[in-house]
């Protein structure tokens, strides 16, 4: 295999020409776990971290100085800005040598964006093609992976919903004419959002011209066959991502999933399982010392579920991030990953029951086994 330096300067990353994640006070160009540098800004170019205001244009953001440093970073194959061991995908080309999922040639990428100098990546203003809406963190579960307490959904004649619905405004402005996918939500819960619920109760693919397919991330507790036979919006969800973190009823409502009902949970996923207007489903393991003894039953769980569905099935496992939610003690603990953690050796034995298997996707491939 070609040493990381030469693999890297093969391969161009299409998530900053392609992909953007509007947050409440920033804006991203890929997932901020992969690559943290935000590229929102205020009025006069200044990177912003305030709350978002009446003021906020995503497609300023999104041209900014901020996001063409990105992109000049994966043309020229150094990934600066990118963690090359939490993005799986980085993970996967520099430990495999294999070409991942929205990675292309860079020749190939130059023809087919039109990019050949670095005049074409300063003028570079095609809208994204794909949008995760994270601009509303209200949630109905309380998990210690995301968040320290439960986060409620704003009063309807508030400042802070007002702006949302601004935001959700300039995106429509901006974006709506170019975009096929948008995924709803990568920070909270759509149907506990009163913004996001709205929003695909009473969808309107006429905004959408080019719209392929909406992406809903979610707990999964909400989701049952009322509310989705309610949605004007679940004709076009062709992907749904669940969250699950746990393989077992007590991990899930004890360790992971704080306020989550498992029961519940399995019941959607067992009615979800039945409808054919679905392409993908996502069942997403984020793995730490609560569940890593799990994996092997997540696995189990989820592909009985979905035996007889006619979907593809996906099952993510991903490292425990920080999210500003532990302690940097309390972190290294979970996070049994680590090479030195006490049961880095069990982790790894775990990760063999998985790895390989049919529908696995994991961000393991850098560890020794």
């Amino acid at each position: 295999m070609d040493n990381k330096e030469e693999i890297l300067k093969k391969y161009v990353c299409e998530m900053p020409f392609m992909y953007s994640d509007v947050q409440w006070s920033s804006q991203f160009i890929c997932c901020p776990s992969w690559a943290p540098q935000s590229i929102r800004v205020d009025a006069n170019g200044n990177e912003s971290w305030f709350p978002v205001n009446e003021t906020d244009d995503v497609m300023r953001n999104w041209t900014s100085k901020q996001a063409q440093n990105i992109r000049k970073s994966v043309l020229d194959g150094t990934y600066k800005y990118c963690d090359h061991k939490i993005c799986p995908r980085l993970n996967e080309l520099i430990n495999t040598g294999r070409k991942p999922y929205l990675f292309r040639e860079i020749d190939e990428f130059r023809e087919v964006y039109n990019i050949h100098t670095e005049e074409d990546i300063l003028n570079y203003s095609t809208p994204p093609e794909e949008i995760l809406f994270g601009f509303d963190r209200s949630c109905n579960l309380r998990c210690p992976s995301c968040r320290v307490s439960l986060i409620p959904n704003d009063d309807l004649e508030s400042p802070q919903h007002k702006a949302k619905l601004h935001l959700l405004k300039s995106i429509e402005d901006n974006f709506a004419s170019n975009l096929k996918r948008i995924m709803v939500t990568g920070s909270g819960d759509p149907f506990y959002s009163k913004i996001y619920r709205d929003y695909l109760i009473n969808f309107d693919i006429e905004k959408y011209p080019n719209l392929e397919q909406l992406q809903i991330i979610t707990n999964g507790n909400l989701l049952d066959e009322k509310l989705w036979n309610q949605m004007k919006a679940s004709p076009y969800i062709k992907t749904i991502e669940i969250s699950i973190d746990a393989g077992t009823k007590d991990t899930y409502e004890n360790k992971t999933r704080l306020n989550g009902n498992w029961d519940r949970l399995i019941t959607n996923l067992k009615f979800l399982s039945t409808q054919s207007t679905i392409n993908e489903f996502i069942c997403s393991m984020v793995v730490s010392k609560h569940n890593y003894k799990e994996m092997y039953m997540f696995y189990e769980t989820i592909t009985d579920i979905f035996k007889d569905s006619t979907f593809d099935l996906v099952i993510n496992y991903r490292q425990l991030v920080d999210w500003g939610t532990y302690s940097p003690d309390t972190l290294k603990e979970l996070q049994v990953f680590n090479e030195e953690h006490i049961f880095f050796n069990e982790f790894l034995e775990e990760v063999n029951k998985i790895d390989n298997k049919k529908f696995v996707n994991h961000n393991f491939h850098h560890l020794k086994k």
